[in-house]
């Protein structure tokens, strides 16, 4: 029997895309009603951090299993975030009413805190999906490791705004965006913060690891 390596790592390819895919139309279904987007994402986040480390077992069991498990402190953290976006929204408008080198300061500052809010939605689900912690330690962690792995958050803000560019340039790549987002395109954007944060948890986890084992 001839082993052909090309037909296998085609397989192989099929295999990851049609997983990618089914996680997103999940993703896309369990979202709808907005509240649910936090515990959606959390799930997506669960399962694919298995998925980079082929560690996945069955996909849709694995999803709606992690769904169920992180749907209440995900909820409140999506709520929260949700908080705190709007009355960031608010403020930032308010300083630009504000005329003078006042208002400009203002907003640069506001500017500033919505940039770190944005790093702290980039990190804080994942969070979640990898780690058992409180609403506010999950919080505090997001912002923290936003800050000290300033190279990986700035890194995942190119991915994020380099999508939303290419998808957002004409009518024609919008056109070819919106089904590629409803079937792939979040996973497709998980699946590589995935193996970034892959790294991320594992200097830490190894840390730890060196830690109890120096105290032992």
């Amino acid at each position: 029997m001839k082993f052909n390596l090309a037909d296998n790592a085609f397989t192989w390819a099929l295999s990851k895309i049609f997983d990618l895919a089914c996680l997103n139309v999940l993703w896309v279904i369990c979202s709808i009603p907005i509240f649910t987007i936090g515990a959606s994402t959390t799930a997506l986040y669960s399962v694919m951090l298995k998925l980079v480390r082929n560690e996945e077992g069955y996909i849709f069991r694995g999803y709606m299993k992690a769904f169920k498990e992180n749907f209440k402190q995900s909820t409140v953290i999506w709520l929260l975030i949700l908080a705190m976006g709007a009355v960031w929204w608010i403020d930032y408008n308010f300083a630009g009413l504000i005329g003078g080198g006042a208002g400009t300061a203002l907003r640069l500052i506001f500017l500033a805190m919505g940039i770190l809010l944005l790093a702290v939605f980039i990190y804080v689900f994942p969070l979640t999906a990898r780690y058992e912690n409180s609403v506010k330690a999950t919080l505090k962690n997001a912002l923290l490791l936003s800050v000290a792995k300033l190279p990986y958050t700035i890194l995942f803000f190119v991915i994020a705004v380099g999508a939303g560019i290419v998808s957002l340039w004409n009518v024609m790549t919008f056109l070819i965006a919106v089904p590629f987002w409803v079937f792939i395109g979040v996973s497709v954007v998980v699946w590589i913060n995935s193996r970034l944060f892959r790294r991320i948890f594992q200097v830490f986890e190894e840390q730890e690891k060196d830690e109890v084992d120096s105290v032992r």
